[in-house]
């Protein structure tokens, strides 16, 4: 992604609003390939509920196959304009994971135990319009957090999200390791015994 001769993320954007200027001129698709059914969605709704953060893991390797589907899956979020500004660095080195377990603020004294963190991070020659760059790289991420958060769970993979937070005196430290690009925070994975209770919500996003 680095030492490009050219910029592939301008050019997605610049393919995206072709694309997205025909769709709205022309009413361009595809047909409908698949009518959900109930079950789809029953499926889909107890695979939402049974989603936590879970922080506590066991000493189980995620298998390198379910550890590619969330990747891979990772990739099919919407993003802003297609540019596919977000990616992740895999740490499993335990003197990494130690390093980490210090380094970001909200992993401190549990991170180090998750059997992988993935590193999230945006970059930062996507953004090019106004100050978008101080939060669209944030959204873009949110929404891969979000995926891996679900399929981690359809995969009986523990998961909880690392904030970004880095204490100003230390950010030269995690440079310097882990890259230069806009760290948008971290994805904690490993197995577990006891799975995190659920806690109620307020049951629609319009409730007060």
């Amino acid at each position: 992604m680095k030492n490009c001769s050219t910029d592939i993320h301008q050019e997605r954007y610049v393919l995206h609003q072709s694309k997205k200027k025909d769709q709205l001129a022309f009413s361009k698709g595809t047909p409908e390939y698949h009518a959900f059914k109930k079950a789809d969605f029953d499926a889909f709704k107890k695979l939402v509920l049974e989603r936590r953060t879970q922080r506590i893991y066991n000493r189980t390797e995620i298998d390198p196959k379910s550890l590619n589907y969330l990747l891979e899956l990772a990739t099919e979020v919407p993003n802003s304009c297609n540019r596919q500004s977000i990616y992740a660095k895999i740490i499993d080195s335990r003197d990494d994971k130690d390093l980490l377990s210090g380094l970001l603020v909200g992993g401190t004294g549990w991170c180090h135990r998750a059997n992988k963190i993935l590193l999230i991070f945006a970059s930062p020659e996507s953004y090019k319009a106004g100050d978008e760059i101080n939060f669209m790289p944030y959204l873009d991420a949110g929404v891969v957090v979000n995926q891996l958060y679900l399929t981690a769970t359809a995969l009986n993979i523990g998961c909880a999200y690392i904030n970004p937070n880095i204490r100003e005196k230390n950010k030269h430290f995690f440079k310097n390791r882990f890259g230069e690009d806009l760290f948008c925070g971290a994805i904690a994975l490993g197995h577990y015994d006891t799975k995190v209770e659920y806690t109620p919500k307020k049951g629609r996003i319009t409730d007060k």
